[in-house]
């Protein structure tokens, strides 16, 4: 694949799903929503949407919004301080089962409060009060080989990569179509070594 450009594999931005950055959260959900359930009559083969790009006042690409994203803003931010403290007062006593699994039941316990009463405290809250700037991690250039995308999908643990051009974002590459080429490029070069393995013509 020393050949293959991200260019090549990339969905352009006016392609695919976007939202304004000023969208409320319920809209940014039922955009995912949306994207997922789209169908592509141009290219009925193509992968579902599973994030959705996010653009600011002037129509310039600024991010994505994902289901990470979403989840992420939802996760109690006193549950993860709360666990910090209760992780290093069980290990500091016993380090038991039994302390542990208290830990476990007490954060699901926060959990489940918390998901009683989403609908009500994200009501007011807006795409841009939960979307922070991409990392350098998440931005490939539009020129870039795929090794190196691969290798940034793979150590980043990402689903997909902002692409850019001059410094502007004006795509993405999905994780899944990086698979689809790498799994074409594999049945191809398969078909080429079991085709040269042919029997020797003798006389």
């Amino acid at each position: 694949m020393a050949d293959d450009l991200v260019k090549d594999l990339m969905v352009l931005a006016e392609d695919y799903a976007s939202i304004p950055i000023d969208a409320s959260i319920l809209e940014g959900i039922l955009a995912l929503e949306q994207a997922q359930q789209r169908a592509f009559r141009e290219d009925p083969e193509r992968h579902r949407d599973r994030a959705v790009l996010v653009r600011d006042p002037q129509g310039e690409i600024i991010g994505k919004l994902s289901m990470w994203v979403i989840i992420g803003c939802l996760e109690p931010s006193y549950d993860r301080a709360a666990g910090g403290a209760a992780s290093s007062k069980a290990s500091s006593r016993s380090g038991s089962a039994r302390a542990m699994m208290e830990e476990v039941v007490g954060a699901s316990h926060l959990w489940r409060s918390r998901l009683r009463h989403i609908a009500d405290e994200t009501t007011h809250l807006k795409i841009r009060d939960m979307l922070r700037p991409p990392r350098d991690k998440e931005l490939i250039a539009e020129s870039a080989p795929l090794e190196k995308a691969i290798h940034q999908l793979v150590a980043g643990h990402f689903m997909s990569l902002l692409v850019t051009r001059n410094d502007r974002i004006v795509g993405i590459l999905r994780l899944v179509d990086v698979f689809d080429a790498v799994c074409r490029k594999i049945r191809r070069e398969d078909v080429g070594v079991r085709g040269d393995e042919r029997p020797a013509i003798t006389e």
